[in-house]
């Protein structure tokens, strides 16, 4: 049971610490909206979004194996500076105190936009809610995935870096994820006008999130490292799944003087 858990958070991990690039998303290539469709549609589209992202690593080539491993040396190094770095804040705090607080700003990001969607009826802003909502759900599961297998002890007084297997949850960091999932949605979509300043609010509160993180002694340096690979995986591969879908036709019936009119319509990016 343990190994094969652990090969699933493996192919989890894998697939969080590296995916494809993505690209600006706008109204016009972002897909149709989960709220347009069934609920039973949705729920089905999440079940495929969970089985393409652990088993992406099946798909990779050469170039997305290098990837990973870059971004798994990176953690790997994180690793390595775990204890200077918990020293350096000399902080043996009481992480449950701010979780709340911590959880706050990509809550404040998502709301946001989730009420310029639904006060404003901003169509480009109910795209985004739609995709932040979908990110962070993906993150959660893969994150809680991989807490339970590797189940590492989280910073406390005279916890040692490497206490792995023994009912901790540190690894990775939840909160991280989190704020890069919905940060990263907000920095990569809508058009070029703004990028600068998105790419500074929601890359900013993924970073600010993971530094709170580590300076409330509520996870160590690489727990932050891998959380914020997680997230922003998660979001970008959200955003290529929804530029790849496929526009969708429609038949219609309009009256029209003598009879009425049957009309197929679809709709074209630009």
């Amino acid at each position: 049971m343990q190994r094969t858990t652990l090969t699933l958070a493996a192919a989890t991990l894998a697939a969080a610490l590296m995916h494809v690039p993505a690209y600006a998303q706008t109204a016009d290539d972002a897909g149709p909206s989960p709220a347009s469709e069934p609920e039973s549609a949705q729920t089905t589209r999440l079940g495929d979004d969970l089985k393409a992202f652990a088993t992406a690593p099946l798909r990779w080539r050469r170039r997305e194996w290098l990837r990973f491993g870059g971004i798994a040396a990176a953690v790997g190094v994180a690793y390595q500076y775990d204890d200077d770095v918990r020293a350096h804040y000399a902080n043996d705090g009481e992480p449950n105190h701010h979780e709340v607080a911590d959880s706050m700003p990509p809550a404040i990001v998502f709301g946001a936009t989730w009420f310029a969607a639904k006060l404003g009826r901003n169509e480009e802003a109910r795209r985004e809610a739609a995709a932040m909502r979908r990110a962070f759900v993906l993150q959660t599961i893969s994150t809680e995935v991989i807490k339970v297998a590797f189940r590492r002890e989280r910073p406390g007084p005279g916890v040692p870096r490497d206490h792995w297997n023994d009912g901790g949850l540190s690894f990775p960091s939840g909160h991280t994820a989190a704020a890069f999932a919905i940060g990263t949605v907000l920095a990569e979509s809508g058009d070029d006008r703004h990028r600068r300043l998105r790419r500074v609010i929601g890359y900013g509160i993924g970073t600010a999130v993971a530094y709170q993180r580590v300076n409330h002694d509520a996870h160590w340096f690489s727990d932050s490292v891998a959380g914020a690979a997680l997230g922003i995986a998660t979001a970008k591969f959200v955003m290529k799944r929804r530029e790849g879908a496929e526009p969708r036709g429609e038949f219609a019936l309009r009256p029209m003087e003598g009879g009425t009119m049957v009309t197929y319509t679809v709709p074209l990016r630009r």
